[in-house]
């Protein structure tokens, strides 16, 4: 199997000189395609600081984290906002669905941000939200549906682009 995301001795500091706290101490592992990861621990243990720093929304205070072979701790901005754009799908614990937007315009969103013809849109949404059961709730909006629903469409918008990985973090928290 190949190797999908490696971590090397990945530290997380925040602070300053006077008032310094570690969020992530000499963390190392490793995931192979196709294999499911779950990290647990205390509240406030620094799952939420690793996972954005995976995900690169967050950067490291040391060590390496390999996402598909690429070094995204060597990456300059533009080529992270890209790769983030190209290879990772999330699910936040809040779902992070816009209000404004319909459940169909959610899922597309990562389409359209990954400049997929609009032509092809529309297909790839119904196909991904008849998976998942949503194909009825595309026209309405986030506040029109349950928990259980928005995670759905979440999910949805996570996986729509096939991304090489998925992140989420608590997404079964507020369904």
């Amino acid at each position: 199997m190949d190797t999908i995301l490696k971590l090397e001795h990945i530290q997380k500091y925040y602070g300053n000189e006077g008032n310094i706290t570690q969020a992530i101490k000499d963390i190392s592992f490793s995931v192979e395609t196709g294999e499911f990861l779950g990290i647990m621990g205390a509240s406030g243990s620094g799952k939420t600081t690793m996972l954005n720093c995976i995900s690169t929304i967050d950067t490291v205070s040391a060590g390496h984290i390999f996402l598909a072979g690429t070094d995204v701790t060597e990456l300059k901005e533009k080529e992270l906002a890209r790769f983030r754009r190209e290879n990772l799908g999330f699910v936040f614990q809040d779902f992070n669905l816009l209000d404004t937007l319909t459940v169909s315009e959610n899922i597309a969103l990562a389409l359209t941000i990954n400049h997929v013809p609009a032509a092809q849109i529309g297909e790839k949404v119904h196909e991904i939200a008849k998976t998942l059961g949503i194909a009825d709730l595309l026209g309405k909006y986030p506040y029109q549906v349950s928990g259980g629903q928005k995670q759905r469409c979440a999910c949805a918008r996570a996986v729509v682009h096939k991304p090489k990985l998925i992140l989420a973090d608590e997404p079964t928290g507020d369904a």
